[in-house]
């Protein structure tokens, strides 16, 4: 997994760096790999010798120095982009909060605003 890593690492610092260059997931997929089968994501790719699912790029994905905006993936190349994705997952993250707060409070509104019995709930997990 690591040289897959380095590849993916390597495609966006050689051909998606700054935010001009930015590129869909599917669009990556798409471009970087031998065959993709009846267009979806959601199923093997090739990769050299790898086979790899849309699930499988993600988590990969994730644990590179690779950023996100509107328009796709791309390696930052200044620093007004990493501040631009600090506020793109901002934005994502709070829908997220609110989501989580809801669940909580449908299924153990007991919870809700109690910081003490919040952290004992987690620490029981």
């Amino acid at each position: 997994m690591d040289e897959m890593k380095e590849t993916i690492l390597q495609l966006y610092q050689q051909h998606h760096s700054g935010k001009e260059n930015a590129i869909s997931r599917k669009d990556f997929m798409a471009k970087y790999s031998w065959s993709f089968p009846g267009g979806s994501t959601l199923k093997t790719i090739r990769w050299g010798l790898f086979n790899m699912t849309d699930r499988d790029f993600r988590r990969i994905y994730s644990q590179l120095p690779i950023v996100t905006c509107e328009k796709g993936g791309f390696y930052p190349i200044r620093p007004s982009e990493i501040e631009e994705f600090r506020e793109y997952m901002w934005k994502k993250a709070i829908p997220h909060f609110e989501r989580f707060n809801r669940v909580r409070d449908a299924h153990y509104p007991e919870l809700t605003g109690d910081i003490d019995q919040l952290e004992l709930f987690y620490r029981g997990r």
